[in-house]
C-alpha cells in the first residue's frame, strides 16, 4: 500500500513532497480548496500548460508551490528552508486526512 503523502526530495534546500493520494489534474484543484480554505493560502502566479502546472502561492506568510506533471502527480513544493515548516505542516495534515480514505 502506497502512503498517501512521501517526502521525495531535500536537495539544494528545496523540500518536495509527494501527494500521490492525490495525483491527477482534478486533485489539484481540490488541494488548492485545501490550502485556500484550511490555510488561508493566496495565489501569486498560476503557470499552467498542457501537461503541467505550477502554482506559486503566500501561505503563512511563507512562499510554496503546488505542482502537478502528468507523469509524477501532484507535489508540495519548499523552495526555501524558511517554507519547510509549513509545507511539513500541510504534509503532516494531508497525511492524516486522506490515510482515512
Amino acid at each position: 500500500m502506497t502512503k498517501p503523502v512521501v517526502i521525495v526530495s531535500r536537495k539544494k534546500e528545496r523540500l518536495k513532497i509527494k501527494i500521490s493520494a492525490i495525483a491527477d489534474w482534478d486533485g489539484f484543484d481540490k488541494l488548492i480548496l485545501f490550502l485556500t480554505k484550511h490555510y488561508d493560502a493566496i495565489i501569486i502566479a498560476e503557470y499552467d500548460g498542457p501537461d503541467a502546472r505550477r502554482w506559486i502561492l503566500k501561505c503563512h506568510d511563507q512562499i510554496i508551490e503546488l505542482i502537478h506533471d502528468d507523469m509524477f502527480g501532484n507535489y508540495l513544493l519548499a523552495p526555501t528552508v524558511e517554507s519547510e515548516p509549513i509545507v511539513t505542516e500541510i504534509a503532516n495534515d494531508l497525511e492524516e486526512r486522506l490515510k482515512k480514505i
